[in-house]
């Protein structure tokens, strides 16, 4: 970041570049886990990314009350998956000479019928995504007295553009020892469901907003304010297949959010404050080209012709008490104590198909509301710093629903459907009821920390972090049990060598602690015969499990000028 400082102005260029990859971070079958803490379900799983951002913004004061700020940017990311995966893909008969998905062959890219290979069916899926990006906003503030008493006016407007690119292709492959998926070559061109996608999306965002803030009394501040938005999503298809010209379409969602909120000087140092608050989101291109319960979509071809979603609307209202005491020799206490409640309307919630292993679809489910309390307090002295801070959250649905769950341990038998194929084994689902928990939320958060100054320039300091139970996904009903909470301590050191040299250190989970950060369930049945390929004979728990970061040492050095 560069800046250009005046008397009444201020400019930044700023850029942020980096390149990076990363593999295996998906979850894993809790006995593969029980062999070997650092084991994947199926690899490779590579993710490269790389991006590159300038920026500009800026602040002019236009007179002693009247100012100008902007920013400006483009982004350019360029992303690309390598992602090794079980087959839906089965020998077409007895003699197992040719694959086929249910009764259609697996043609490949060169025309021709592939060949069942030795050993389990897996896939490798080839996903390249490149997005490019611009946009800025502009506001005004104005801070003129009003009626006599200080006043602060904000407007704005902002412009936001997107155009991505996604290619992605599958590739038959076998599975071996420890899930590792090798493979042949051949890539599925036929039948459309897993055949190449090329798709481009455009993405515009339009927004205008104010805000108004009056000291109504030397206590008492009211805020007024709103947010208009509009968003337009393109999806065009590029590959001229017949099947997959239903996936040219155009979606535009558009809402005005007000806001509106108080604060108010109880005591000096202690204040209390309310608020009341919408917001909207739309729907992604990835949740809207995935949205049919009939026509299921692997994260690789997430884009289909679909039915629209809503878009989701969030109201909350939050409202609490926050103070700060200072002592003569300069050490300060400061606390909070929060209420907040958020209702939303037609959230989105992406759940597992009944008929295709792996896949799954977006739909609107309703209510769900998230509501609870924060509290925190600090305390600084020129030697030590201490802190700790309790969230409270229950996340729940707020209507009945019937969500499928093909693969979820206590699941009931679904109503019967007038698509239901009469050969199929019975689907089952989960019957959501109003105050069942969302899943993968923890009703309880804990932090506390110390840092401590041995000398001026050497320091020292821990931080604890722990989080209760959490719902599995694919548990919507709450029917199993949780995946386990957990507490883990951290070490920190900073040492500064000059005023402008730093030199630090961290040591994450000291105690090396076992615990998942998401959770939920696969089929063991399909997988039987690549759980046998891979050395782990058949595994009999549905569980799957994001295992957390081990013990694990940081070190490096910074520098500022």
């Amino acid at each position: 970041d560069i800046a250009f400082k005046g008397d009444r102005s201020e400019f930044h260029v700023s850029l942020t570049a980096g390149d990076s990859v990363a593999g295996v971070v998906s979850a894993a079958p809790v006995e593969v886990l029980a062999v070997g803490y650092g084991r994947t379900f199926t690899s490779p799983q590579d993710t490269e990314v790389q991006v590159l951002m300038p920026t500009i913004s800026g602040r002019v004061d236009a007179t002693e009350t009247l100012s100008f700020s902007g920013v400006g940017y483009y982004r350019h990311l360029k992303q690309r998956v390598i992602d090794g995966n079980l087959s839906e893909a089965a020998p077409c008969d007895a003699d197992n000479a040719f694959l086929c998905l249910d009764d259609d062959p697996l043609i490949d890219q060169f025309g021709n019928p592939i060949g069942t290979p030795d050993g389990a069916i897996g896939s490798i899926e080839r996903i390249n995504t490149d997005a490019d990006g611009f946009g800025g906003s502009l506001q005004a503030v104005e801070k003129s007295h009003v009626f006599g008493r200080p006043n602060q006016f904000l407007v704005g407007v902002s412009y936001d553009h997107g155009n991505v690119s996604y290619q992605t292709l599958s590739e038959v492959g076998t599975i071996g020892e420890r899930f590792v998926v090798t493979g042949t070559g051949q890539i599925v061109n036929e039948p459309s469901d897993l055949a190449p996608r090329d798709l481009a999306t455009e993405n515009e965002y339009y927004g205008a907003y104010f805000t108004n803030t009056l000291d109504v009394t030397d206590e008492l501040a009211v805020t007024v304010g709103g947010r208009y938005n509009y968003a337009k999503i393109d999806l065009t298809e590029l590959t001229g297949r017949p099947e997959f010209a239903g996936l040219n379409a155009q979606t535009n969602f558009e809402r005005f959010n007000p806001t509106a909120g108080a604060t108010y000087k109880v005591l000096p140092g202690v204040t209390v404050y309310g608020n009341y608050s919408e917001a909207n989101r739309a729907p992604t291109a990835a949740e809207l080209g995935c949205a049919e319960e009939s026509n299921p979509c692997f994260i690789e071809s997430f884009l289909t012709d679909d039915p629209p979603l809503r878009q989701v609307v969030t109201r909350s209202v939050e409202a609490g008490l926050r103070g700060e005491n200072k002592a003569f020799n300069g050490d300060r206490f400061s606390w909070s104590l929060g209420y907040y409640r958020s209702v939303n309307t037609d959230d989105i919630l992406n759940v597992a198909s009944q008929t295709f292993v792996g896949r799954g679809f977006f739909l609107n489910a309703g209510d769900t509301k998230r509501e609870g309390f924060e509290a925190a307090a600090g305390y600084q002295t020129s030697r030590f710093n201490i802190y700790g801070s309790y969230a409270y959250l229950n996340a729940t649905f707020e209507d009945s629903l019937i969500l499928p769950a093909p693969n979820t341990p206590g699941a009931a038998e679904c109503p019967e459907g007038p698509e239901e194929p009469e050969e199929e084994e019975e689907a089952t689902c989960n019957f959501v009821s109003p105050g069942d928990n969302l899943p993968g939320i923890p009703k309880h958060r804990f932090k506390a920390g110390i840092a401590y100054w041995l000398t001026p320039d050497w320091k020292i300091g821990a931080d604890l972090v722990a989080a209760s139970n959490q719902v599995f996904f694919g548990d919507e009903a709450n029917n199993n049990p949780r995946l386990g909470g957990y507490a883990r301590v951290d070490l920190n050191t900073s040492y500064n060598v000059t005023e402008h040299v730093q030199l630090y250190g961290l040591i994450k989970n000291v105690f090396d602690r076992r615990y998942g950060l998401y959770g939920t369930f696969f089929d063991t049945e399909e997988s039987e015969e690549a759980a046998i390929a891979a050395g782990y004979g058949p595994l009999a728990d549905p569980r799957s499990i994001t295992p957390s970061l081990p013990f694990a040492i940081y070190g490096g050095v910074k520098i500022k000028f």
